[in-house]
């Protein structure tokens, strides 16, 4: 499929060069997270036992020696003091669960979301992950990084493609590679897609790319889906002009 390549041209001539830049990502996000993300806080768990009085020492040894015996490899047993020793003491234990620091914390994803039929592709900012669907069934589920606030939940149409672009919203032209447009911005009515992590004219990458998926870089984009550079190639080679994007969350 030909695919054009849009590109606006903000050009300055400063000191005899021209300098090119096509505005993609919407405008810059606080990247404060609104309340009610997902998030568990840990919290330490600390047990302490009182060991047995001296006076029943010989008989708590004994019923260990009792239980060790007959248990099995894979069971527990609760040892209990004879009633003529002195309860031993244990402060409650309590777990929290690890908060989720990433989108492969995240539950599985949902068919439901999918287009009953075609190509289509799913946007979940809450856990910062996307899937594809085929015939509204999920297929790969890949680590994306977005804005806070845009885009807003709904059916988008892909509308463009362009295999390369650029952007100046980061203080200086940053590239965006495999671009695939589906909506604009709230704000300043730039288009807004999927494209690969910028990079700079000396190769340094707007994020790490291991870092794509945490949820603790949520609110980081300017207002598009940034995802690994393999993923980007895998959008833009599948999705066509028309095809749903569902953004969920």
């Amino acid at each position: 499929m030909s695919r054009p390549i849009a590109i606006t041209i903000l050009g300055a001539v400063i000191a005899g060069t021209v300098t090119l830049a096509v505005s993609t990502d919407e405008g810059r996000d606080t990247g404060v997270v609104a309340a009610g993300d997902p998030a568990v806080e840990s919290a330490a768990t600390t047990t302490s036992t009182n060991p047995p009085t001296s006076a029943s020492a010989r008989a708590v040894e004994e019923r260990r020696d009792r239980v060790r015996s007959t248990r099995g490899a894979s069971s527990t047993a609760t040892i209990d003091a004879p009633t003529t020793a002195a309860p031993t003491s244990a402060a409650p234990s309590t777990s929290a669960a690890a908060a989720p620091e990433s989108w492969r914390d995240a539950p599985g994803a949902d068919a439901a979301a999918c287009a009953e039929s075609g190509r289509s592709i799913v946007v979940d900012k809450q856990w910062q992950r996307a899937w594809f669907c085929q015939d509204g069934a999920v297929g790969e589920v890949i680590p994306i990084t977005t804005a806070a606030s845009q885009p807003d939940a709904g059916t988008y149409d892909v509308y463009a493609e362009d295999y390369q672009s650029w952007s100046t919203l980061t203080g200086q032209p940053a590239t965006l590679d495999r671009f695939v447009a589906f909506t604009y911005g709230k704000y300043q009515g730039l288009r807004i897609g999927f494209h690969a992590v910028p990079y700079y004219a000396d190769g340094t990458k707007v994020q790490p790319l291991e870092s794509v998926g945490d949820l603790a870089r949520f609110g980081e984009s300017s207002g598009c889906i940034r995802v690994l550079p393999e993923h980007a190639e895998a959008i833009y080679t599948s999705l066509s002009l028309g095809d749903e994007v569902r953004v969920i969350s």
